[in-house]
């Protein structure tokens, strides 16, 4: 199957993190309050990382993919928010933000609002213990949650408040933070759509799984910028693991003519390159429990 020249998955509200640099070391708030000799500030890393930014689009993409489908929406593939009350040190936190905010992406694609106050708790429960609460409009977000005609204004809500705290820990010199939240929000995004993917097999859904190649690569990256840190290595060498096996995923690209349209009286340049993901159902089937297992493990 052939698709539009390719595009990644990563949250939006958590996609931002990649341009942080890392500092800190320890478990404790104090300790983790960071180390400015450890922070990546050079021009050239920090352009680097905003290209990969760029390159990332919304999650809605990936989220109509899954509920078209005609899968189920299923309330057990998503981390039981009864857990959050178990992280203690901040990595293990902020991780966990991440993962249940990709776990709202999916309750919001299904329009599933009565899932969304509990996953809102989480998210509050988990913010304020690392000291970032403040940059949620809880509140909001819980009286939006009620209606499902809502759904884009909860989606601002998530990416303005996300860009706040962001911006924050940055400035704490604890941006090992964001990095975590953005990793824990694309694993569970992954183990959202391999699940989905177990339950209704799609050649759609199956191409962006594949894509995640791609954005795993970029991930790597930024972590192992941030692998002083004992938790964040634990996190790179289970994702390591999953690199290997998307190493096996191919991806041929297919370059096409630039195609010029006139919009809104300019004229835009389109690239009509594609791409075409090359992986097989063996492969997939050791993504799928690869993802799985690691994910059990950092949910520990």
């Amino acid at each position: 199957m052939k698709n539009k020249f390719l595009k990644i998955y990563l949250p939006s509200f958590v996609a931002a993190a990649m341009l942080v640099a890392c500092g800190g070391k320890g478990n404790s708030l104090d300790a983790e309050l960071g180390d400015p000799t450890l922070l990546v500030n050079s021009k050239k890393q920090a352009k680097m990382l905003d290209e990969l930014i760029q390159s990332i689009p919304s999650p809605i993409e990936m989220n109509t993919v899954i509920k078209s489908t005609g899968a189920a929406f299923n309330a057990n593939i998503m981390h039981k928010t009864a857990a959050a009350k178990k992280y203690t040190t901040n990595y293990q936190q902020a991780y966990n933000v991440g993962v249940y905010t990709a776990d709202m992406g999916y309750i919001n694609a299904y329009d599933k609002t009565m899932y969304s106050i509990s996953c809102i708790t989480a998210v509050k429960q988990l913010s304020d213990a690392i000291q970032v609460g403040q940059f949620f409009d809880f509140d909001a977000l819980q009286r939006l949650s009620k209606n499902s005609n809502n759904v884009d204004s909860l989606q601002y809500i998530s990416i303005n408040s996300f860009n706040k705290m962001d911006a924050y820990l940055r400035s704490q010199n604890r941006g090992e933070l964001s990095v975590l939240i953005v990793s824990g929000a694309w694993l569970e995004g992954l183990h959202i759509a391999t699940q989905t993917m177990k339950a209704k097999a799609n050649d759609e859904l199956r191409e962006k799984i594949g894509e995640q190649k791609i954005v795993l690569e970029s991930l790597l990256k930024v972590l192992k910028m941030c692998d002083k840190i004992d938790y964040v290595k634990n996190v790179l060498t289970k994702y390591e693991k999953l690199n290997d096996l998307f190493a096996n995923v191919k991806i041929e690209y297919i370059q096409g003519e630039p195609v010029t349209k006139i919009v809104d009286g300019q004229m835009i340049i389109e690239d009509s390159s594609t791409s075409k993901i090359i992986m097989t159902d063996a492969q997939l089937t050791e993504i799928t429990a690869l993802v799985e297992s690691v994910r059990t493990d950092l949910l520990k």
